[in-house]
């Protein structure tokens, strides 16, 4: 392998489709949430005022208010999150090449891009390979690298192929016992 010609690792097409799936599922819920809370608010508004012109408790009236807005406020941050995802599924690329390794989103600006995970180390530098919560994480040796750092990225196609790459190719890997 030379360093003119990288090795590129994506998301397939189906780890793409899925991640669009359900980021357009996030969306309809979204869409339905915000539909429920226009149709039901002013019912329920208007029901509080018959209460408290009736002079009865109001409490659980506020209490589906709070319900409504909550469900459109959970709609909104699953939607963000689902769209989060499929951006940084489908805009990831993962290079591998004779220098080190490259993470890179780029259907995110750079900045964002950079302090998800993106970035490069070379194969000196690179310490270890684990799995996080979402992310897979590639660690640098912090007395190799100038700083320490670290690459993420979520999913790509042939994953085992590209730890067997990182493996064989980073001198101060530490295996994990």
């Amino acid at each position: 392998m030379s360093s003119a010609t990288p090795l590129v690792f994506r998301p397939s097409v189906a780890q793409r489709a899925i991640a669009a799936l359900l980021c357009a599922g996030s969306l309809m819920m979204g869409v339905r949430a915000l539909v429920l809370l226009v149709q039901g608010l002013p019912r329920l508004l208007w029901a509080i005022r018959v209460a408290e012109a009736a002079h009865e408790s109001t409490l659980i009236l506020w209490v589906f208010v709070g319900a409504y807005v909550g469900a459109c406020l959970a709609g909104g941050a699953l939607l963000l999150l689902a769209v989060l995802g499929l951006l940084l599924i489908e805009g990831c690329h993962v290079l591998v090449d004779d220098l080190g390794i490259v993470v890179d989103f780029d259907s995110l600006p750079g900045p964002l891009a950079r302090r998800i995970g993106a970035g490069r180390l070379s194969w000196k530098q690179v310490k270890d390979v684990e799995k996080h919560r979402f992310f897979f994480v590639i660690t640098a040796d912090p007395e190799a690298a100038k700083k320490p750092d670290c690459l993420r990225f979520l999913m790509v196609d042939q994953l085992e192929r590209l730890m067997m790459i990182i493996l064989e190719r980073s001198p101060n890997m530490h295996p994990h016992g």
